[in-house]
Formats: structure tokens, sequence, C-alpha cells
């Protein structure tokens, strides 16, 4: 693994399209699915709607965490987003005993379904999920994930079919 692997460098920047009918701000909505198996992009649509702020100079540099970064034809960073820990590998179990309180407890087989919402950028042809532990990752891996952000997922941007969740 090299280091452009890990980071990108600095993201070049660049504004939404408004390529809607009416002139609108237009965004990815991006559904990830996960399981025992790792993480997929099940599902792209453009929507009309803003994208979050660009968080690159948050990023820059990152080692732990997780992340979802735009990227031109050349593999350059053009637009990062944090995102709140995708993968709900542990629950919250409460106590019947208020003085006990709540603790985190490991799923035993974590899955799931995540959205992210990335803005249309001119140029942008594909995303990349980062992250420091896929769904199938031990909970107990603990200070040894912040020196493992690595990309998860690599995918090429395009329209897809709607997600359903069954």
């Amino acid at each position: 693994m090299t280091a452009g692997d890990i980071d990108a460098g600095t993201p070049r920047g660049g504004r939404p399209r408004e390529n809607r009918p009416g002139g609108g701000p237009a965004a990815w909505r991006l559904t990830y699915e996960y399981d025992a198996s790792g993480v997929r992009l099940v599902a792209q649509q453009r929507v009309a709607m803003l994208a979050p702020p660009d968080d690159s100079d948050r990023t820059y540099g990152a080692r732990a965490g997780y992340w979802v970064e735009l990227r031109d034809a050349d593999g350059h960073g053009r637009y990062r987003q944090i995102l709140v820990d995708p993968f709900q590998t542990t629950v919250e179990a409460h106590s019947s005993d208020p003085a006990v309180g709540s603790t985190h407890v490991a799923r035993s087989e974590p899955a799931g379904v995540f959205q992210v919402v990335v803005p249309d950028l001119p140029g942008a042809r594909e995303v990349v999920l980062h992250g420091v532990e896929g769904p199938s990752a031990p909970p107990e891996a603990g200070a040894a994930r912040a020196a493992t952000a690595r990309p998860l997922l690599t995918a090429r941007l395009r329209e897809t079919p709607p997600f359903e969740v069954a």
C-alpha cells in the first residue's frame, strides 16, 4: 500500500452542478450495505439537494475515523465528508439496576445499511469510503485501529436503480 492509497492529497474543491431543471443544486445519494463479508455500494442516485460542507481541512492526513471522498479521473481528492461510525458493530445495553447504567455490547453479526449525500461536482469520477475498520473487525482492536485508516471501498460514480430495504 502506498501513501496515495491512504490519502489522495488536498482536495481541489469545486462547485456543485446546477444541472436539474430549475437550476437547483444537485448531489449524489450513495447507499452502502454491510455485513460480515464486507461493505458494498449498492445504489447511487442524483438528488436535488445540498450536500454537507467539505471537511477536507479536517481530514487531510487523517489516520483515524471514517470519511467519504470524491476523486477526479486523475485520483485527486475533490471533496471529503467525515462520517460518524457508519458500522453499527455495538448496541447499547441498559441495566435494570440504575447504579449500573448503560454499556455497549458487540453485535455478534453486524449488518446494516447507511446513506451518504455528497455534492455532484464537475469532474468527480469515483467515490472512496475510508475507515479504520470494516464491519467484521473485532471491537477489541482498540488503539491499533487508529493506525490503520485505509480505503475500504472505491467505486465509480454512476446512476443505479433505487435501493429498496426489504
